[in-house]
């Protein structure tokens, strides 16, 4: 950790905290998206991730999740499997670093080092023979798997914090960022998602309005503008998805109808 990094991190945060309290006291637009409690939530994961200890404590949580994971989509033969005199030891599908506690404190974080290629390089995957068909899928398998299975999950997974391994394992690593789901929340994601998928716009706005809480509203303003969302993007082709702009629709449709997550 840097030097006098935390001072100034609490002094940054101070100030945060007094211009959520005036935006809230003086904008009754910005009051409705609770800007105190944004600050304190951010000021709270500021401060998680100041402690190293607590990340590496994050990467044992998930490794534990991991540790009898599997490829539910690999071909397995039986019949192959009977006849090998000794099966060779099986490497895990997803490598969750291992952390040395002699060396590990609130300052410093030790842990095993990853030899693999990041996820920035594209190109040495290809060379390196790895299948990127098999590398996305198994991602997005151990993505879902955090989130909606687990409830604990990398909450920063951008290229720099992934690498990829021989045999098509993926290594995930800096888990000083991490979320958490209640079994309620995961439910309220499966739905909304399942509502995206099978283009049930009245089951996307009833899961929005549960995680809004109470206050009154247009509702049947907002499963128009919702239905129209989904008929916008259900079924476009992945590659000519433009995330950055289906998120600042649903961000828009959120502000109109002043609802804040």
């Amino acid at each position: 950790r840097r030097p006098g990094i935390r001072p100034i991190i609490e002094a940054d945060l101070r100030w945060l905290a007094r211009l959520a309290k005036l935006a809230e006291g003086e904008s009754p637009e910005l009051r409705a998206f609770r800007p105190q409690e944004v600050v304190r939530q951010f000021s709270q994961s500021l401060r998680r991730e100041l402690d190293f200890a607590g990340e590496c404590r994050n990467a044992e949580h998930i490794a534990e999740n991991f540790a009898d994971y599997t490829d539910k989509d690999e071909p397995t033969d039986d019949a192959s499997a009977e006849a090998a005199p000794e099966p060779p030891p099986v490497l895990p599908i997803i490598v969750i670093p291992r952390v040395y506690w002699q060396w590990t404190g609130e300052r410093v974080c030790v842990q095993e080092f990853i030899a693999g290629i990041s996820g920035r390089k594209l190109a040495a995957v290809d060379q390196a023979g790895l299948d990127r068909k098999v590398l996305a899928r198994r991602g997005a398998h151990a993505v879902l798997k955090m989130i909606v299975e687990d409830g604990f999950f990398h909450a920063d997974p951008h290229p720099g914090n992934v690498f990829y391994l021989p045999g098509n394992r993926i290594a995930f690593i800096d888990f000083g960022m991490v979320g958490r789901l209640t079994e309620v929340r995961r439910d309220q994601l499966t739905g909304l998602l399942l509502g995206l998928v099978k283009h049930e716009p009245r089951r996307v706005a009833d899961v929005m309005l549960d995680w809004t809480g109470d206050g009154a509203m247009d509702e049947d303003g907002l499963l128009v503008e919702i239905q129209t969302f989904v008929q916008q993007y259900h079924g476009v082709a992945l590659k000519q998805l433009r995330l950055g702009a289906m998120l600042s629709d649903l961000v828009a449709i959120l502000r109109q109808h002043q609802l804040a997550l």
